[in-house]
């Protein structure tokens, strides 16, 4: 359990529903203390901070739905009925989300507008995309599922899962600042537009560098069309110079643009992009990777 914080567990009786969407509502506000309801999607992390960064008090009661604590290699296992309180923590603690999930929470000081107010800054980010781009939108949501679940067979550890979710959604964001003419070209593109295309990664990641807690995003926006050989752009890195992230990000990526119907092309089987994706291993991408995301697509037959 991690050190400084609270758990209590509901009995085997408790209610356990479901929820569709990831939201957030202030229902009360009161001098120092506010109380909060919250919707959270299977399969997403988050955390609680620690208390060099925020040393309020926090009580988490869930109403609906499961989550998992992790500390290390122990896990425990949350449902409905249960609840989470401390009152600062030596060290951030970490959550997953196993089942969609409905929470009440109190906290002190208030923190729902900080919070809002990042929220909001993503979404504006990622609409603009979804302006300038119609096929992104669904694109999006199913890259960052797809990258969290790779990137948990892989093993990486929480912040690392969240700083992926944010990377993977707004892989693209740059593309706001390519003009449309290249950007919806139904046909090949010239060797100019190219140039002006393969800068998007770099438009992105300086994008995302302007919000701190995206900094680590924005190193994985900038390298998701690198290469495992060092063929690609924009900085021609390889192999383990290459944050996993994007080394995720780029096989997803690749996958979701096979499998979409697209302006320029007709959707392919998913036995192709399958294909593809052991074809290039050891070459376009981490073959480590490719047989993670091939493990998990495997056990997906919504995918």
């Amino acid at each position: 359990m991690v050190e400084g914080l609270t758990v209590g567990k509901p009995d085997d009786s408790a209610e356990r529903t479901a929820k569709q969407s990831s939201s957030a509502e202030l229902l009360v506000q009161h001098r120092a203390l506010e109380v909060t309801r919250h919707r959270i999607a299977a399969g997403k992390h988050f955390y609680l901070d620690e208390a060099s960064e925020w040393s309020g008090f926090e009580f988490i009661y869930l109403m609906h739905g499961a989550l998992t604590l992790s500390d290390g290699d122990v896990k425990t296992s949350l449902h409905a009925g249960a609840y989470i309180y401390h009152r600062g923590l030596p060290k951030r603690a970490y959550f997953r989300v196993e089942e969609d999930l409905e929470l009440l929470m109190v906290s002190s000081p208030p923190s729902f507008h900080l919070v809002k107010d990042e929220i909001q800054e993503i979404m504006a980010l990622a609409r603009s995309v979804e302006e300038k781009d119609e096929a992104t939108e669904g694109h999006c949501h199913r890259l960052e599922r797809l990258a969290i679940r790779t990137g948990e067979r892989l093993g990486l550890p929480g912040q690392r899962l969240i700083d992926l979710s944010y990377g993977a959604y707004l892989h693209d964001v740059g593309k706001v600042k390519v003009p449309d003419r290249i950007l919806n070209k139904a046909g090949r593109l010239t060797d100019e537009e190219w140039v002006e295309m393969r800068r998007h990664p770099e438009y992105g990641a300086d994008m995302l560098r302007e919000k701190p807690f995206l900094k680590a995003a924005a190193q994985i926006v900038l390298c998701h069309h690198e290469n495992y050989d060092g063929s690609g752009y924009p900085r021609g890195l390889r192999s383990e110079e290459i944050p996993i992230e994007a080394r995720v990000v780029s096989v997803v990526d690749a996958y979701d643009a096979i499998t979409s119907e697209r302006p320029y092309q007709v959707a392919a089987a998913k036995s192709k992009a399958i294909q593809e994706l052991r074809l290039n291993a050891g070459t376009q991408f981490d073959p480590r990777v490719v047989r993670a995301f091939l493990s998990v697509i495997g056990e997906d037959e919504l995918v």
